[in-house]
C-alpha cells in the first residue's frame, strides 16, 4: 500500500469517527481510485503516481464547481471544501507569476521562438517539469499571453 493511500485511509476513519461527511466522502473516492489502480496494476503506486488520482478527483470537483447554479450556496460552500481538502494532500500550487517565470526560462533554455507552434513542446516540458504543482489549464492560459 503506498504512503498516500495508508495517510489517505487513516484519515477517512478520522472522518468517520468526526462524522464529517463531506471529508469522508471525497477520501473515500480518491482511495478507491488508488486501490483500484494498485489492484489493476498489481503493484503498490509511488507518490507521484497517488498523487494523479488525488489531481484527477480535484479537476472534476473544479469542473463540477462550474456547472453549479449561483443560486445555490450551499453546494458552493461544499465543493470549495472538497477542493481545499483536495488541495491539502497535492504540493504547493505555483502561482501565474511563478509559471510565467518557468514558461519563459523553457523558452530560453531551449531557444525557443515565442509563437504558437511552440506551445507543444512548452506544455510537454512544463507538465513534466512541474508535475502535480501545476494546472494545465492555466499553464494553457499564460501560454496564450505570451506567445503569438
Amino acid at each position: 500500500m503506498g504512503e498516500l493511500l495508508t495517510q489517505l485511509r487513516k484519515e477517512n476513519m478520522q472522518a468517520m469517527k468526526d462524522h464529517d461527511t463531506v471529508k469522508k466522502g471525497v477520501l473515500s473516492l480518491v482511495i478507491s481510485s488508488i486501490a483500484l489502480a494498485e489492484k489493476e496494476g498489481g503493484k503498490v503506486l509511488t507518490k507521484d503516481e497517488e498523487l494523479t488520482y488525488v489531481q484527477r478527483e480535484l479537476k472534476q470537483t473544479r469542473e463540477a464547481l462550474a456547472e453549479t447554479p449561483a443560486s445555490r450556496q450551499d453546494l458552493i460552500d461544499e465543493t470549495n471544501r472538497k477542493i481545499a481538502i483536495l488541495e491539502s494532500y497535492l504540493p504547493k500550487q505555483m502561482s501565474e507569476d511563478e509559471i510565467r517565470a518557468a514558461i519563459e526560462k523553457i523558452i530560453a533554455e531551449n531557444n525557443l521562438e515565442p509563437v504558437k507552434k511552440s506551445q507543444g513542446v512548452i506544455m510537454k516540458s512544463m507538465m513534466a517539469q512541474y508535475k502535480g504543482k501545476i494546472d494545465g489549464k492555466m499553464v494553457s492560459k499564460i501560454l496564450g499571453t505570451i506567445l503569438k
